[in-house]
């Protein structure tokens, strides 16, 4: 078995020596990178499409690569792009596609002169319209081109129709067509990756396709008809049996002329890889993860279980590992929740680690690389300020400021025999329901290079909160925002939080895991010029924009969510405070799971004269490390209220993300009171501002209400934002729940 490098075999499968490609084409021509390895499914396609390449009926030129996700079939479909030196292109296939989306678009243009009057961020603009391949809105098209909010690209397209129609006065509007990727590849001869066509519903696009697959096929155009190049190579990729998937359409199977299962490679190439792709070498370490991943993987198929233990899964877990995670609690994080989260299939899971003596052998392998702390610790208080992010006069600090802990190391409880201690892990333990344990890491000193990482980072919040508040009339309260450090006894009690909460978490997990991992387009791109859907309202306008189109589904949920916690002095009260760790830990998990960004904040206000208002970044989904749910156990009771200051801040934080849906959670008590009269109607009324100009920016807004002010708080966020909380109880599974909702 050959498995050295894909670059031994550079142009010995190039299958047109004397072609000629333009720059562009050129740079769609894949490059392997150095980690890349030669597979048996590579050199046995790179051979029999070689053999076969000049023999007319017999050419292979349709090849079909079927695998569970994460077993290498886009790597190889590019890898093959490298050795045939053919440019590469991919087409991603979803439910609602229609021929439009194989075809092409007739877009209106206005002439090249015309066009060349007009100012330069215009000609940006209508450029990335004109050259779009039509799988995106114009909306989004202009995000993407000018790096401007939706509501400035709605703005935008609205200021482009009024231009090009007076550019186009009094004369025929041109229009002009713009093919697909499909067409591109198909022309020009490229090899297409063509992904999941099996989730196709529309028969007649996939009579498209089946007609494009003939050796000697061609698509009809509405301006020509094109015959397929001699090039053109169109490799299927597609999963085994997975939710909203059909078998591949007898006819399309047909015309395959090669066909590769792809199923995990042999151990010792996983660890080849694996090497290559992290750079991690503890060969006994690789082959153990290598020989867990293959039987997790036999486990789920032979039990039916939906998800899959693949490559990436694998990598990931030998990466995490290398930067120093647990081995046995990235474990799960990696590999396991990525298969299940049913209580049930973890334990079938567990078992069979256990019966090859897996398990055995990663409690071996935790216990070798257990690293123990310095016997010295030293902890600021929450309020210490740094000289860096205060607005005043600056603070020098004394040894007062800090508290030291320092014990021998032969001394009862040191510090190093507890760090030791906390640091072991045993995740395939039960808790009192039957389920895993939750656990943590160790606490492990930062190196200078984090420090200075970490104060860059705390420097940026603090410039950009302040920025943020500069034309509100929180413009003169003094802010500063802190990174809460966690430290043994924060990781002890999140832990015991979080193995109390699981259960819940993961039963909503595993019946939204599905949902997200087949999201279906539901939202409609309207008033274009082709589309699936005729808009017999649009008629009235004559612009020939009569027509609505599905828009395709993200990779990734398009949520993101915002949690802001009240962290006034009345939260210590009556066990809320208690209730707000317990749902911030539980939405904190599910987010995590769900692979949903989330952004925990808390705020106080009237700490001082010198720091008016205080933010507290727990997590933020910019500096999203594995340590920051650690810190959430920072949150506690401690001021005043500023809401107003605090709903800017986190709400601005979240309109710099991508998704489409954001999600604010507000987790209060009682209503906004801070000093300089921030209380009563002037506060309410900047909290209803501040709600509604946010609004409209595509915030959303959801208030939990755990205090004496329910009524109040109501009354500032109204009916349909508003969520009491009589039962402090139900306070985690309800807001988990929600954000479930919202997918």
């Amino acid at each position: 078995m050959d498995t050295n490098s894909g670059h031994d075999i550079k142009n010995k499968y190039i299958l047109s020596t004397d072609r000629k490609f333009t720059n562009d084409e050129k740079a769609l021509i894949w490059e392997k990178p150095l980690s890349h390895k030669l597979s048996e499914e590579e050199i046995r396609i790179c051979n029999e499409v070689k053999r076969n390449w000049h023999r007319g009926e017999m050419k292979i030129a349709n090849l079909l690569l079927e695998g569970d996700a994460g077993s290498g079939k886009t790597q190889l479909a590019k890898a093959l792009s490298a050795n045939f030196g053919i440019p590469y292109t991919k087409v991603t296939c979803f439910a609602d596609m229609d021929k439009s989306d194989i075809v092409g678009a007739i877009l209106p243009v206005i002439t090249t002169d015309k066009l060349d009057r007009i100012s330069e961020d215009n000609q940006v603009a209508l450029k990335a319209l004109y050259d779009s391949d039509g799988f995106q809105s114009a909306t989004e098209i202009l995000v993407d081109a000018l790096g401007i909010s939706q509501e400035q690209a709605a703005s935008k397209i609205k200021y482009l129709i009024r231009l090009t129609e007076e550019y186009s006065k009094d004369e025929v509007v041109e229009y002009r067509f713009y093919p697909s990727e499909i067409v591109r590849a198909y022309r020009n001869g490229y090899l297409l990756e063509i992904q999941e066509p099996t989730v196709i519903r529309d028969a007649a696009v996939l009579m498209v396709l089946n007609s494009a697959l003939e050796l000697d096929g061609s698509i009809n155009l509405p301006t020509e008809i094109i015959h397929r190049h001699p090039d053109c190579i169109v490799i299927i990729t597609t999963n085994r049996n997975y939710l909203g998937c059909r078998p591949l359409n007898e006819s399309l199977r047909d015309r395959i002329q090669h066909t590769e299962k792809m199923d995990l490679p042999s151990k010792e190439i996983m660890v080849e890889r694996a090497i290559a792709k992290t750079g991690f070498k503890n060969h006994y370490i690789l082959e153990t993860f290598a020989e867990a991943i293959i039987v997790l993987d036999k486990t789920a198929k032979a039990n039916g279980i939906k998800g899959v233990a693949g490559m990436r899964s694998y990598f990931y877990w030998v990466d995490a590992v290398a930067n120093g995670t647990s081995i046995k609690e990235s474990l799960y994080h990696k590999v396991i929740y990525k298969i299940t989260t049913d209580y049930e299939e973890i334990k079938m899971l567990e078992d069979a680690l256990k019966t090859h003596g897996i398990i055995e052998q990663l409690d071996q392998l935790e216990s070798e690389a257990k690293k123990k702390p310095k016997d010295v610790a030293e902890i600021k208080t929450w309020d210490d300020i740094d000289e860096s992010d205060t607005v005043v006069g600056p603070k020098k600090y004394t040894d007062e400021d800090t508290i030291a802990l320092r014990k021998s190391q032969n001394s009862e409880d040191s510090p190093s025999q507890y760090a030791d201690n906390m640091g072991e892990t045993e995740s395939s333990e039960s808790g009192e329901n039957g389920y895993p344990k939750y656990h943590m890491l160790s606490q492990k000193v930062k190196s200078e290079d984090e420090k200075k990482e970490e104060l860059k980072f705390r420097k940026k919040l603090n410039k950009e909160a302040r920025e943020i508040v500069t034309t509100s009339i929180h413009k003169r309260i003094k802010l500063i925002v802190h990174r809460p450090e966690w430290d043994i006894e924060s990781a002890e009690e999140y832990v015991k939080l979080c193995n109390s909460l699981m259960p819940v978490v993961r039963e909503i997990a595993r019946k939204t895991i599905p949902i997200l991992e087949h999201e279906v387009p539901t939202e409609f791109a309207k008033n274009n010029y082709y589309g699936s859907k005729f808009q017999s309202d649009s008629v009235v306008y004559k612009d020939f924009r009569y027509f609505s189109k599905k828009l395709p589904p993200n990779e990734a949920p398009s949520l993101v969510v915002g949690l802001r916690v009240d962290e006034s002095a009345s939260m210590s009260a009556f066990g809320r405070l208690e209730a707000a760790k317990r749902a911030v830990v539980a939405v904190y998990e599910f987010c995590h799971m769900c692979n949903i960004p989330i952004l925990v904040y808390g705020d106080t206000a009237d700490v001082s004269k010198l720091e008016q208002m205080s933010i507290f970044s727990y997590s933020d989904f910019e500096k999203d490390n594995y340590s920051n749910r650690y810190r959430l156990m920072k949150i506690r009771g401690r001021s005043n209220n500023r809401d107003g200051m605090a709903l800017r801040i986190i709400a601005e934080r979240l309109l710099t993300t991508t998704q489409q849906t954001k999600l604010l959670i507000s987790i209060s008590d009682g209503q906004p009171k801070a000093m300089d009269n921030y209380s009563g109607d002037y506060a309410i009324n900047d909290m209803k501002k501040t709600i509604s100009e946010f609004e409209r920016k595509g915030i959303t807004f959801l208030a939990a209400a755990i205090g004496q002010d329910k009524d109040v708080i109501s009354q500032i966020y109204g009916g349909d934002r508003y969520l009491d909380i009589t039962n402090l109880d139900e306070l985690p599974s309800k807001l988990v729940k929600i954000i479930s909702r919202y997918l």
